[in-house]
């Protein structure tokens, strides 16, 4: 089980807190889950199990998590909870009605997520997402040897923010070959660091003639790019 994440995030003169844990390697789920005044507002659960079935390992389960984590603070700060806080807040009421409401709400926001049925924040999150895609771009930069049919070359992907400039962490990286004489086939993929950093060895395979390219392409929450070269 990774340690989680426990962040409060201020948000119009309010503090929320966004909790975000693992469920264990038994039960592989990353639950997050955003709180206001003791009450439960959201919950997103998520399964990591295909990264156990790809070998991955705690690194990627960590790298998700964060990922997760990040959207939820995103979508709060993007005011996408201001309608349930609305609906929390409410008129005036005594404090004991606010904490016993809230536990009743908890108790049905938790079941849900847990059972995966029900609202939770992937549409909004999906929203927040399509909204920042207009306003947002993601750069990727190739560095190290070149691909060579028949080699295996040592590259870096570096993730970054057209807009702001800065280094995109959590990117989820994929290197493809496409040709015109077999399938595609993906050499290599894994997830940019807090520097936006992914190092990776591609064994590109030997070919029998034909046109080539190895496509790395990347997608993140600031949007979704790729580089293409030919072989």
């Amino acid at each position: 089980m990774i340690t989680g994440h426990n962040t409060d995030v201020r948000y119009k003169e309010r503090v929320f807190h966004v909790q975000t844990e693992d469920k264990g390697l038994n039960n592989p789920f990353i639950e997050s889950v955003v709180y206001f005044g003791g009450q439960v507002m959201a919950a997103k659960r998520a399964t990591y199990a295909d990264l156990l079935q790809q070998g991955e390992g705690s690194a990627a389960i960590s790298s998700r998590m964060d990922n997760q984590h990040r959207m939820m603070i995103a979508a709060i700060r993007a005011g996408k909870l201001d309608g349930k806080l609305r609906d929390i807040i409410g008129p005036e009421v005594s404090d004991e009605t606010r904490l016993a409401d809230g536990r009743t709400a908890a108790a049905s926001l938790l079941d849900q997520a847990r059972d995966d049925e029900g609202p939770t924040l992937d549409q909004v999150i999906l929203d927040y997402l399509t909204t920042e895609a207009h306003h947002e771009q993601l750069a990727l930069v190739l560095s190290g040897e070149a691909f060579a049919a028949g080699r295996t070359s040592r590259v870096a992907v570096r993730a970054s923010s057209v807009r702001s400039g800065l280094p995109v962490a959590g990117a989820q990286v994929t290197v493809k070959l496409i040709s015109t004489v077999r399938e595609p086939v993906v050499l290599g993929h894994g997830t940019t660091d807090d520097e936006g950093l992914l190092r990776v060895d591609v064994a590109v395979p030997t070919l029998p003639g034909g046109m080539a390219a190895v496509i790395v392409s990347a997608t993140s929450l600031v949007g979704s790019s790729e580089v293409k070269q030919l072989l």
